[in-house]
């Protein structure tokens, strides 16, 4: 593998961690939140994440890498801390969409510096389309903070 094809693979590899770290604190957050609808949503990004992620891995395996399969220690304290939010206020819906929405800014970051780099068009395009899906669930979360849905 050259270094250009290995840059690719451990940039296609970070946004895997990062899906999963979105993923696993997506459904964190379900588990936390009261709100049928915000568990919906949050449930739904979850998924979508998921789904990310398993696109990611194939692209990472047709490059003839190993795809990771795990997010961040970054993100396995955040979850943890989301958990301690939820004992500590548990009633409070809100807290743990702020805490979501951080993680989903977080994530749309680091798709934004990816985007920044030179790739092939294909994977490009993949990465721009989850990027855009990322968004959407992101003004979701953002829209229901603060509405007092608990």
């Amino acid at each position: 593998m050259d270094n250009v094809q290995g840059q690719l693979v451990f940039t296609l590899n970070h946004l895997i961690e990062v899906g999963k770290d979105g993923e696993l604190g997506c459904l964190t957050g379900a588990r936390e939140v009261h709100n049928a609808e915000l568990r919906s949503i949050l449930a739904g990004t979850a998924e979508t994440c998921r789904n990310s992620v398993t696109e990611l891995q194939a692209l990472v395996s047709a490059l003839g890498a190993v795809p990771r399969d795990r997010g961040t220690m970054t993100g396995t304290m955040h979850r943890a801390w989301m958990e301690v939010m939820h004992v500590i206020a548990p009633h409070n819906d809100d807290a743990v969409l702020q805490l979501c929405e951080r993680e989903e800014e977080a994530a749309r970051r680091e798709y934004r510096s990816v985007l920044m780099k030179d790739m092939p068009e294909e994977i490009r395009s993949v990465v721009m389309r989850q990027y855009e899906s990322m968004q959407k669930y992101h003004e979701r979360i953002h829209a229901m903070r603060g509405m007092q849905v608990h």
